[in-house]
């Protein structure tokens, strides 16, 4: 008996306390580095399928902006000879149509991801803010693919690369950041109202004629009283636009205060749709 009492061990009951999470971890921002190989798979996933069982395959990539290129070339550059500060107006309005592309076709992705993966997250438990973020950044391939082409355009019309083609990455990024902070508020109300897809592509029109893509910022900016120049160039798609061909094609307006500005409201933006997005994901798979 006596070995069998000195042999019994003590069980120690421990208590684990839950407690809401406060300020930046309520975003589960480790859940989604735990989940990282997951997020690949999304990414994999996403691209893939946008030219599985086609005829072109990824050509598609960079079909449009050529096409889009094309036609505002012959339009507007041919026929309506909008100004493009000195610069061939194909690989000027081109140069501006990568970020655009990059940027409304992240938010288009992203909004509509819930619902396309409404199979997966019914079933499988997972961080739900990796699809909306899978979604904006699978774009960086057609981005890449399309840049490619830019660079030839810019050996053909002899533009040569400067060392300014390294703060490039921050533009990039800025794009991204707007688009993901603007997927995330519409991806989170997409599950609940299903025609904010028809109500995004309006505002993605609008968008577009509101930044320099098409046409030179100094066109407007000329045309525009200048006590509201700053409310045109608040848009932060209007300073990545201009980057781009400020680093690209030497022309447009290089960053300045007004970007850093703009940054901020991204990045205020950004915070804002993780939030919301976290708060609505309890009730997501109750909606889908």
């Amino acid at each position: 008996m006596a070995s069998m009492v000195d042999t019994t061990q003590r069980i120690e009951i421990s208590t684990i306390v839950i407690e809401p999470t406060r300020g930046l971890g309520r975003l589960g921002l480790s859940d989604l580095w735990r989940y990282r190989y997951l997020l690949w798979m999304l990414l994999a996933r996403d691209i893939k399928g946008r030219y599985r069982q086609t005829l072109l395959g990824p050509l598609w990539f960079v079909i449009g902006p050529l096409v889009r290129m094309l036609v505002f070339s012959l339009l507007l550059g041919q026929i309506v000879r909008l100004p493009s500060e000195g610069v061939p107006y194909p690989i000027f309005i081109y140069t501006a149509l990568l970020p655009w592309e990059l940027f409304a076709g992240a938010i288009q992705r992203s909004t509509g991801s819930l619902v396309s993966y409404m199979s997966i997250i019914s079933k499988v438990y997972f961080p739900r803010l990796l699809v909306p973020v899978a979604a904006t950044l699978s774009g960086l391939v057609d981005f890449a693919i399309s840049f490619v082409i830019l660079l030839g355009m810019m050996a053909f019309y002899g533009f040569a690369l400067t060392p300014r083609l390294l703060a490039l990455p921050a533009l990039i990024l800025l794009a991204l950041a707007l688009a993901m902070g603007v997927g995330l508020w519409l991806a989170a109300l997409a599950v609940r109202f299903r025609d904010v897809g028809q109500f995004l592509g309006y505002v993605i029109q609008f968008w577009f004629y509101g930044t320099p893509v098409a046409y030179s910022a100094m066109l407007i900016l000329s045309w525009l009283p200048e006590q509201v120049h700053w409310l045109y160039r608040l848009n932060p798609m209007n300073g990545v636009v201009e980057g781009f061909r400020w680093m690209l094609l030497d022309t447009g307006r290089a960053p300045d205060l007004m970007l850093l500005i703009s940054s901020a409201f991204v990045l205020a933006l950004l915070v804002s749709g993780a939030f919301f997005f976290r708060h609505t994901e309890r009730s997501i798979v109750d909606l889908l």
